[in-house]
């Protein structure tokens, strides 16, 4: 077995400098012939930087036991950079064969663009259709039917922390089953000398998740999937109402004067130590890099999903699977990229990669024994409990990038009581068909 080098090539902001074996024509002497796995070939991947990039490195050496000639190249550039450029990037004659990118936004533009191979192959193939959420499926689906990306690792968003012991402390067993219950913890929690719900509203990713938290449970699922279509652009009918009320009351309930005001970091650190009950936000903050590095020994830490609003209604919880990888076209090594592809979603990677990454799995078949062998236990525990209760596509995935700032004004003026369920309902309405014109 041939050892091979993995080289992280970091490419100056705004430069198109690729490895130049990423084989510009499909006749290139460097390209991958998949009857010589042995063969020494380079397969160039394009990423931001972070920690994909510790992912895709730690993946190739995995990877070189089935590959053995393989090098893989990780060139990196600046974030906004590579948003902007990338359909160009992708189709000059220094693109690469591989490339990160958001299952979202500007995934339509790299499409469109003509610079990206279907995958559909791919995915039935691998069987992805068995072992993948329906949203993660979903995703990266074009408007031709066809997928040209796939998700390879996850995060959660909402999730509701709580604090075992504050919630002893004022007399209340057990985590509550529907959002009529949330609300009345509030005075038992106020009571007995803590905050009852915090989570940084002054940052519109922690504001949108209100929406969120509320929009999905007061809505059946038919409304909520014409709403993440846009074929309902109308805040105003009586579901929304009803989600937009229980915002309010929120509000009323559980958050502490000026709320709205409480930045992320200051949120999560009152109930790091001790002095909110709850806090709301993503899978992201979990783990020794957030609350798990910060939590206090008075704080017996509890994870649990949103409860439904409604008889019967819905629990589940959004599911963020846009962190994807591409294959591009007439490299040469596109059936090297899809073999890639497909390792950095099999079992045995999905299963382990905790070691280097803070997400979660986008398999939905790797049981909480075995996460916990390389995952935060919290984050083990939260992605095993999402998994089993169901997951739903977020809507602020949908939006246009204009939309959380918009939207962030106008959940803050409905926390802070400036405006009521109904204005906000209409002027929420207004925003959304102005941002679509």
């Amino acid at each position: 077995m041939k050892r091979i080098r993995l080289a992280t090539a970091v490419a100056a902001t705004g430069a198109l400098v690729l490895a130049a074996c990423s084989g510009e024509d499909a006749g290139d002497d460097t390209a991958f012939d998949p009857d010589n796995p042995d063969a020494e070939v380079t397969l160039t991947i394009t990423s931001t930087t972070g920690s994909n990039v510790d992912f895709f490195n730690w993946a190739a050496e995995s990877f070189r036991e089935e590959y053995p000639g393989v090098t893989v190249d990780v060139v990196t550039h600046d974030d906004d950079w590579y948003n902007q450029n990338a359909a160009r990037l992708l189709n000059s004659d220094d693109r690469p064969d591989l490339a990160w990118f958001w299952l979202t936004g500007f995934y339509t533009s790299l499409v469109d663009s003509g610079a990206l191979l279907p995958l559909d192959d791919l995915y039935e193939q691998e069987g992805w259709a068995d072992v993948l959420p329906e949203s993660t499926l979903n995703l990266p689906m074009a408007e031709d039917g066809q997928r040209y990306g796939v998700a390879f690792n996850s995060i959660m968003s909402p999730l509701l922390m709580y604090n075992r012991n504050a919630l002893e402390a004022a007399g209340i067993d057990g985590e509550p089953e529907t959002m009529e219950e949330l609300l009345a913890l509030g005075p038992q929690l106020e009571e007995a000398g803590y905050i009852p719900w915090t989570s940084g509203l002054a940052n519109p990713s922690q504001a949108t998740q209100l929406f969120d938290i509320n929009i999905r449970r007061y809505t059946d699922d038919e409304t909520y999937q014409q709403l993440i279509d846009k074929e309902i652009m109308d805040y105003t009918g009586p579901q929304m109402i009803a989600a937009f009320e229980n915002m309010y009351a929120m509000a009323n309930e559980l958050m502490a004067p000026g709320a709205v005001g409480v930045e992320d970091l200051e949120a999560r650190s009152l109930f790091a130590q001790g002095e909110a009950a709850f806090y709301s936000d993503g899978s992201w903050n979990l783990g020794e890099a957030g609350l798990g590095g910060e939590i206090s020994d008075d704080v017996d830490l509890g994870i649990m999903t949103y409860p439904p609003a409604t008889e019967g209604g819905n629990r589940t919880t959004g599911f963020y699977d846009a962190n994807g990888l591409v294959v591009v076209r007439d490299t040469g090594n596109e059936e090297l990229a899809k073999a890639f592809i497909a390792h950095a979603l099999s079992y045995e990677v999905q299963s382990t990669m905790g070691e280097v990454i803070t997400g979660t799995p986008v398999r939905n078949d790797i049981p909480l024994e075995v996460l916990e062998e390389t995952y935060d236990p919290f984050v083990a525990y939260s992605y095993s409990r999402v998994q089993e209760e169901g997951t739903h596509r977020l809507f602020n995935t949908i939006m246009p990038g204009e939309y959380r700032p918009a939207a962030t004004q106008l959940i803050q003026g409905l926390v802070g009581g400036q405006l009521t369920p109904e204005e906000f309902a209409q002027q929420f309405t207004d925003m959304v068909q102005g941002l679509d014109h």
